[in-house]
């Protein structure tokens, strides 16, 4: 900790705290992520709560945004299959780290990221460097972290440069993919970077009506359309007749048909 600068007076620093312990919000309230599913404003359909370590924070966030919150257009090179979400890896990646590095952890309040089906918003408790405005923000600009020593840790790791570029990354990601730039607004005591899907990305689930239960056996097909009612009872931890019981539910919304028999078929996602 001392060779990481995370020591002072003989004592951990709270950037250690928030990089290293298991809970941080045990001592820092607010210290995680929160991640819903909204259908309107108005209507939350289903939410989740990242905790760990900054440093574990972002591959579960992502894991969970990948598997229960945003659903990939899936096409096929030859034998290959692709999967492409309405938010570039890339651009997410670099989003999650940046609000992570720039938080106002005394705020208490934890990351908020605002899932729909065609757009996704990260708010975050901060402030841009003094005299700063968005254009600043977006034009090329000196590394001015708000939490230097996170900043640095993340840097060491890997996760990030420390050149002031995660902005430029994130809109060359989306250049690279095809998909919009992202839009930030800047509020007194929060900046919100909202990325929007394009038409052909955008899958629309949430008219159907499905419940939480159903959206994870829907992340599923996504995932795979091929899996049997026996495959997916062991990945869910439920029995079969559970699963036939949701995927009735999910034919009879119209969300799913049949494709195939039984055992060659696969499930088409409507």
């Amino acid at each position: 900790m001392e060779k990481l600068h995370l020591m002072n007076a003989g004592y951990y620093t709270n950037a250690a705290m928030l990089l290293f312990a298991k809970e941080p919000d045990r001592w820092q309230l607010g210290a995680y992520t929160k991640i819903g599913f909204f259908e309107t404003d108005a209507d939350l359909l289903y939410q989740d709560e990242i905790h760990g370590s900054l440093l574990e924070q972002i591959d579960k966030a992502i894991e969970i945004i990948h598997l229960k919150y945003m659903k990939a257009k899936i096409s096929y090179e030859g034998m290959q299959r692709i999967e492409r979400y309405f938010v570039p890896d890339a651009a997410l990646r670099e989003a999650l780290l940046n609000a992570l590095c720039h938080k106002m952890y005394q705020s208490c309040i934890p990351i908020q990221i605002s899932v729909y089906e065609d757009r996704l918003y990260i708010a975050n408790c901060g402030r841009l460097p003094e005299n700063w405005t968005i254009r600043n923000l977006m034009d090329k600009h000196a590394s001015k972290p708000y939490n230097p020593s996170i900043a640095d840790i993340y840097y060491l790791a890997g996760f990030i440069e420390n050149w002031g570029r995660g902005i430029e990354k994130i809109c060359s990601a989306c250049e690279s993919d095809g998909t919009s730039p992202p839009e930030y607004t800047v509020h007194p005591g929060d900046i919100m970077i909202k990325f929007t899907a394009s038409e052909d990305r955008i899958i629309r689930i949430a008219d159907k009506k499905v419940n939480e239960n159903e959206q994870k056996l829907l992340s599923l097909l996504f995932e795979d359309p091929g899996y049997t009612v026996t495959q997916l009872s062991h990945i869910l931890k439920v029995s079969r007749k559970t699963i036939a019981s949701r995927l009735k539910a999910l034919k009879e919304k119209g969300a799913i048909e049949r494709v195939g028999s039984d055992r060659k078929g696969y499930w088409k996602i409507n």
